[in-house]
C-alpha cells in the first residue's frame, strides 16, 4: 500500500465523477418508494451530521427503517432519537435495547442493520468501515475518511474487500450532487472559460462552539466533547470543513495535487478550551499539470467570511454561485432551476439508499479517500512549514491517534502544567 500511486484514485474517480453527473433530474422517492422489502439502517455517531444523514435516509423511502443507534455519549443518542422519531414515527423502529453508548456500540449497531451510516468524528471512520464491510453491510461514510496516513491505508484496503463483496459505499461529499455544479462543470469541460489556469477555494467562517471542561471528565471525554479543537479528532479545518471545496476542484481537475506547501497558526484561539488546532490556514497545492490551487480557510469570529470556490480560465471564470463569466466579468451562463426541491445532501443520500434498494452498484470511496488525502497533506505542510509530496505522505507511518479506545486512554495531545496544549510549530513539528 505504501507504493500506491495517485493514479489509482484518478482512474476510479473518473468513473465516480461521470456517474454523479446523471443525478440532477431524479425524484427522491421515484426509485425506492414502491419496493416492498424493508431496508434496515443503523446510525453510528448521533451528532448533528449523523442525525441529518439518518433524516435524509428515512426521507428517501417509507420502507427504510432506522433500527439501531450508537454514540459515545448517551445524551447524543437520546436527542437524535427524539428528533428522528418525532419526524418519522414508525420508521424509527428502535427500542431501548437498540440504543448503544460507548466505544463498542458500533459493533452492536452493525449486527442489526443492512446499511450503516458512519458519522462519528473521522479518526473512528477506518475502524468502523472495516467492521461494517467484514460484516457484509452497505456503508455511508461522512467526510473526511481519516485524519492520518495509516487511516488512509486502512480505508483503501477495506474498500478492496467491499468491492469484492459487491457492497455499496457512499461518501458525504455532497457538493458533487449539486445540479448547478454538475451543469457548470460540463460547461467548463466543453471550453466555456477556455483552459483552466488558476483555482481558489475558501472556507472562512467563525469559530466552532466551545465545550468547557466539566467536573469529573477524563481527558478523553473532554476532548471528544470539544472535538473540533483537537487535531487528532478533527484533522484540522482543511479536513473538517474545506474538504468540500477542495473536492469540487479535484473533481474538476479529475486529478489530485502531488505537492503542497502552506502556512497557518493561532491568532484568535487561545487557552485550554480551544485545544491545539490552528485558527487560520493557507495552502498552495500543485497538480502534475502545474496548475495551482490556492486554499484559504479560517475559524475566526468577526472577520470576513467566504465559503466557496473560483475557477479562472483563459477566456473567463466560474464560481460557487453556478455562474460563468467572460473575460470582462459579464455573466454568460448561470444555473436556474426553481423546481429543484432537494438539496445536494439529500440527493447524495438518496442515491445511496436507492442504489441499495435497486441492487445497483455504487462505490465512492476512491474520490472520498483522494480528497481526504489532499487535506491531510495540507495539514502536514502547514504544521511543518515544509513542502510535502504525495509520495512522501503515502510513505508515512506516523499515527496521531491514541493507542487504545477507552475513557482513561493515554492521550496523544496532553495539557501542560499551565493547562495549555502543545501547538504545532513550523520548522520543528514532525509530520511524516
Amino acid at each position: 500500500m505504501k507504493t500506491q500511486n495517485r493514479r489509482t484514485f484518478v482512474k476510479a474517480s473518473t468513473t465516480m465523477a461521470v456517474g454523479s453527473t446523471l443525478l440532477s433530474g431524479f425524484s427522491i422517492n421515484a426509485l425506492g418508494a414502491s419496493k416492498p422489502n424493508e431496508l434496515r439502517v443503523g446510525l453510528v455517531g448521533c451528532g448533528g451530521r449523523g442525525t441529518g444523514a439518518a433524516f435524509e435516509a428515512l426521507k428517501t423511502a417509507p420502507n427504510v427503517k432506522l433500527t439501531a443507534m450508537a454514540d459515545a455519549f448517551e445524551d447524543r443518542v437520546e436527542s437524535s432519537y427524539m428528533r428522528l422519531s418525532n419526524e418519522f414515527g414508525s420508521q424509527v423502529s428502535i427500542s431501548k435495547k437498540d440504543k448503544y453508548v460507548g466505544f463498542d456500540g458500533y459493533k452492536k449497531v452493525i449486527e442489526k442493520c443492512d446499511v450503516v451510516i458512519l458519522a462519528t468524528p473521522p479518526p473512528f471512520r477506518p475502524i468502523h468501515f472495516e467492521a461494517a464491510v467484514k460484516a457484509d453491510k452497505h456503508v455511508f461514510m461522512e467526510k473526511p475518511l481519516f485524519v492520518d496516513i495509516p487511516g488512509y491505508h486502512k480505508i483503501i484496503s477495506t474498500n478492496e474487500l467491499a468491492k469484492q463483496k459487491n457492497l455499496n459505499v457512499a461518501v458525504g461529499l455532497q457538493l458533487r450532487f449539486e445540479p448547478g455544479y454538475q451543469q457548470m462543470m460540463a460547461q467548463i469541460k466543453e471550453g466555456a472559460i477556455g483552459e483552466v489556469r488558476s483555482l481558489n477555494a475558501y472556507y472562512n467562517v467563525g469559530a466552532p462552539k466551545i465545550h468547557p471542561r466539566e467536573e469529573g471528565q477524563t481527558e478523553m471525554q473532554y476532548q471528544m466533547r470539544n472535538w473540533r479543537y483537537f487535531t487528532w479528532l478533527w484533522g484540522g479545518q482543511l479536513s473538517g470543513q474545506t474538504i468540500h471545496q477542495i473536492d469540487i476542484i479535484n473533481w474538476l481537475m479529475n486529478d489530485y495535487p502531488t505537492t503542497v506547501n502552506g502556512l497557518g497558526g493561532r491568532i484568535a484561539f487561545s487557552g485550554p478550551n480551544q485545544g491545539n488546532t490552528y485558527d487560520h490556514h493557507y495552502a498552495e497545492f500543485e497538480y502534475d499539470s502545474g496548475i495551482k490551487l490556492h486554499v484559504q480557510s479560517k475559524n475566526i469570529d468577526g472577520t470576513w467570511n467566504r465559503n466557496g470556490f473560483e475557477i479562472v480560465g483563459t477566456k473567463g471564470s466560474a464560481n460557487d454561485h453556478s455562474r460563468i463569466y467572460d473575460a470582462s466579468g459579464k455573466v454568460i451562463w448561470q444555473y436556474r432551476n426553481r423546481d429543484q426541491r432537494a438539496g445536494s445532501s439529500q440527493l447524495c443520500q438518496s442515491e445511496f439508499i436507492n442504489s441499495v434498494l435497486e441492487g445497483k452498484p455504487l462505490n465512492q470511496t476512491e474520490y472520498g479517500a483522494g480528497s481526504s488525502l489532499t487535506c491531510v497533506m495540507g495539514r502536514m505542510a502547514i504544521h511543518s512549514g515544509k513542502r510535502i509530496t504525495m509520495e512522501e505522505a503515502l510513505a508515512s507511518e506516523r499515527s496521531i491517534l491514541p493507542k487504545e479506545w477507552s475513557w482513561d486512554a493515554d492521550m496523544p495531545d496532553k495539557p501542560g502544567p499551565d493547562g495549555n496544549y502543545p501547538i504545532p510549530i513550523p520548522g520543528k513539528t514532525e509530520v511524516l
